[in-house]
This record gives structure tokens, sequence and C-alpha cells, in this order.
């Protein structure tokens, strides 16, 4: 009986000693994955608020679309960049 129980704690041991080996030999790579997810999840948040503020500006930029499509709308925008009618003047004010 003695006997059996030597041989228990040798695998017992045995198996701590395999356990051990083969958590120290994975956690360097454990970490570096980890490292690796957590910059890859962080340039994937900045990716989609990047998405997300191109997407504003789509709608942003349809909105204007629309509004130009319109006989008042291509007028406001012409005067916006100080284009003038035929016969019309441009405003002059005379400071002192």
């Amino acid at each position: 009986m003695a006997k059996t129980g030597r041989v228990y704690g040798l695998w017992s041991v045995a198996l701590w000693l395999l356990a051990a080996g083969l958590l120290i030999g994975t956690t360097p790579r454990t970490a570096e994955y980890f490292a690796h997810w957590r910059t890859l999840r962080t340039e994937n948040a900045q990716l989609e608020q990047q998405l997300a503020r191109l997407h504003a500006e789509e709608r942003a930029l349809e909105a204007e679309l629309k509004r130009v499509q319109t006989d008042l709308g291509r007028e406001a925008l012409a005067r916006q960049r100080g284009w003038l009618r035929k016969g019309e003047e441009p405003l002059r004010i005379n400071r002192p």
C-alpha cells in the first residue's frame, strides 16, 4: 500500500510541474495576445467614431444637395458666394 501512495505522490507532483510549466510557457504569449487585442479594440473604437462622423457629414451634404436643387436654394448659395444678378451692384459701406 505504501508503494501505491508513493506512485500517486510522484504522479501528483509531475502533473503539478507540468501544469506550472504550461502556465509559465503560455503566459507571455497570452499577455502579448491581450495587448494586441486591446490595441485592436482601441483602433476599432476610433474607426467607429470616424465612421459616425462621416455618416453625419454625408447626411449634412445630402441635405445641402437637396436644398440647392431648388431655385431658392441655388440663389441662396450664389448669394453666400457673393454672386450678383445682372444689374445689381454690391453694397459698399464707407467707414471713417
